[in-house]
């Protein structure tokens, strides 16, 4: 059991990085006074990636757990 949570929070890393890519990203296209249609593209594309990092993590826990 304890392998098995190591290998699932081994896959939650990745959401804490890719939490930090973003929010300093944002960060910066907001202080250099950047469009608001591009920070909401930017916004929409992230959102797209995440969502399919979602579903493979999904993919790889069930996995994990066979």
């Amino acid at each position: 059991m304890c392998e098995n949570m190591k290998e699932s929070y081994k896959y939650g890393i990745g959401f804490w990085i890719g939490a930090l890519v973003y929010s300093s990203i944002n960060m910066v296209m907001n202080y250099t006074n950047a469009a608001q249609g591009k920070i909401l593209m930017y916004n929409y594309l992230i959102m797209g990636v995440a969502v399919i990092g979602f579903t493979l993590n999904l993919i790889l826990l069930k996995r994990l757990k066979k």
